[in-house]
C-alpha cells in the first residue's frame, strides 16, 4: 500500500508539473519551433521557399506520400479546407514526401493530385536537399500535419492522422498562430 501511495503522489507531482498551476487551457503550453528553411520545387516546377509563410497568418503543411491511403483519401477534405481558409488568409501546402525520388514517383503523385482535384500547392522535395534529409526523412507516420505561423514557427506538436477528424486542434493552433 505504501508503494502504491508513493507512486500515486509521484504521478500527481509529474502531472502537476506539466499542467501548471492555474492554467486555463492547453493553449498556453503550445510550443513554437522554427520550421526548417527550404527552397523546393512544387509539382509544376515552380520554386517555393519558406518565405511563403510570411504571406499568410497561418499555413497548414500536410506531409503525405504516394502509398498512404489515408493521405490520399483526405485530399478532397483538405481541398475543401483550403478553399474555406483562403478568405481568412490561411494557406495550405502539401508535401509529397516521395514525389521527388524519381520521375515515376513524381508522375504518380501528379496523377493522384489531379484525380483528387487538389488545387493547393504541393512541394516535391528533393532527397538531395537538406530539408528532405534533416526534416522530411524524419517523419515516421502519414499523414502528418503542422501549423506554421507567419514568422515560420511550428505551433505545437505534429498532428498525425486525418486532419478533418482533428479540426478542433487545427482551429486552436491556427488561432494561436494568428496571435
Amino acid at each position: 500500500m505504501k508503494k502504491f501511495v508513493s507512486i500515486l503522489l509521484t504521478a500527481i507531482l509529474v502531472i502537476g508539473a506539466f499542467t501548471g498551476c492555474g492554467a486555463k487551457s492547453g493553449d498556453e503550453l503550445l510550443t513554437k519551433t522554427p520550421f526548417p528553411e527550404f527552397s523546393e520545387q512544387d509539382m509544376s516546377g515552380n520554386t517555393i521557399t519558406s518565405d511563403i509563410f510570411s504571406e499568410y497568418d497561418a499555413t497548414i503543411v500536410n506531409f503525405w506520400n504516394n502509398g498512404c491511403g489515408t493521405c490520399i483519401a483526405e485530399m478532397p477534405e483538405l481541398e475543401e479546407l483550403y478553399q474555406d481558409f483562403q478568405e481568412q488568409n490561411i494557406n495550405l501546402i502539401g508535401v509529397g514526401t516521395d514525389s521527388g525520388e524519381g520521375e515515376e514517383q513524381h508522375q504518380l503523385a501528379a496523377s493522384i493530385l489531379k484525380e483528387k482535384g487538389v488545387t493547393y500547392q504541393n512541394i516535391s522535395p528533393s532527397p538531395e536537399n537538406e530539408f528532405y534529409q534533416e526534416f522530411v526523412s524524419q517523419i515516421s507516420s502519414y499523414p502528418t500535419t503542422y501549423i506554421v505561423d507567419s514568422e515560420g514557427n511550428i505551433i505545437g506538436a505534429p498532428i498525425v492522422g486525418n486532419v478533418k477528424k482533428q479540426l478542433d486542434t487545427i482551429q486552436s493552433r491556427i488561432e494561436n498562430a494568428s496571435k
